[in-house]
């Protein structure tokens, strides 16, 4: 629109229907179309994906007395050593077991303790490979393993296996501990198991109870029990409220029954980490 000047006629100057294209620069940054927001990420996966969230409480027994317990982050998995720390070149972290002299008191068990950790070597390796949790033996010492209650190893019965020594092993497949776990939520009265038990430098603990072996080691992922744990809130067969997720470094989890069940029921069909 042109208006003249003051005092003089008015007059009204129309635009053109087809006005020209605005030219833009090719240096010009042009804001893309915001795409269309996915379906939200399962939680429960990242949880289970992130290297950097697992966890591991780590449990030492020498003839059934406790005489180391941390909780570490182990993103590129741990190895159990004796005294000395073993090659450090191999991957895993280390933790060393304490020396037996400094918690027993029996001369002849303290001497027994002392040559199994001698024979670890590069110690007895555990790590995480996508759903799985694997374990390999990098020294001379024989080493069983079986899952068990948190309080109580499978003692009186078979192990699960031996660790192997030339190859990575399976000790934990957390596909049947998610269906196991659902089927938990909807009203089975077996919790699902997912503490590690390892004997090492020694048979399986079958005919005598497990407080007799020398040297006996319990690992627990931190972040499956804290699964177990949002099922038994309100009950395991009856979740009503909402339950809350906390562990270890990540970000706190606030979810509905119905959103924990749907979420654990995506893992089972999309376990391939």
């Amino acid at each position: 629109m042109d208006l003249a000047p003051d005092g003089g006629p008015s007059s009204l100057t129309m635009a053109p229907e087809n006005p020209p294209q605005l030219l833009l620069s090719p240096n010009l940054d042009v804001p893309a179309p915001c795409p269309k927001p996915g379906p939200p990420e399962n939680p429960l996966k990242q949880l289970l994906v992130s290297e950097e969230d697992w966890e591991f409480e780590v449990t030492v027994f020498y003839r059934g007395c406790q005489v180391f317990q941390q909780t570490v982050f182990c993103p590129g998995g741990l190895r159990l050593v004796g005294s000395e720390a073993g090659d450090r070149t191999l991957p895993g972290q280390p933790i060393r077991l304490p020396d037996p002299a400094a918690s027993l008191t029996d001369r002849g068990v303290t001497g027994y303790v002392q040559r199994v950790l001698s024979c670890l070597g590069g110690g007895l390796a555990l790590w995480r490979a996508g759903q799985w949790l694997c374990a390999q033996r990098l020294g001379h010492c024989h080493v069983y393993w079986a899952v068990g209650e948190e309080l109580l190893p499978n003692s009186g019965h078979r192990p699960d296996g031996e660790v192997p020594k030339d190859r990575e092993g399976g000790v934990f497949n957390m596909g049947p501990f998610i269906a196991d776990l659902i089927a938990f939520i909807e009203g089975s009265r077996r919790s699902p198991r997912y503490t590690l038990w390892f004997c090492v430098g020694q048979s399986w603990p079958q005919d005598q109870p497990w407080i007799k072996r020398l040297v006996m080691v319990k690992v627990v992922p931190m972040c499956l029990r804290a699964l177990l744990d949002m099922a038994r809130v309100g009950g395991a067969s009856s979740l009503e409220n909402t339950v809350d997720l906390h562990i270890s470094n990540s970000h706190p989890l606030s979810l509905t029954s119905d959103q924990y069940k749907a979420y654990l029921q995506d893992l089972v069909e999309d376990m391939d980490f």
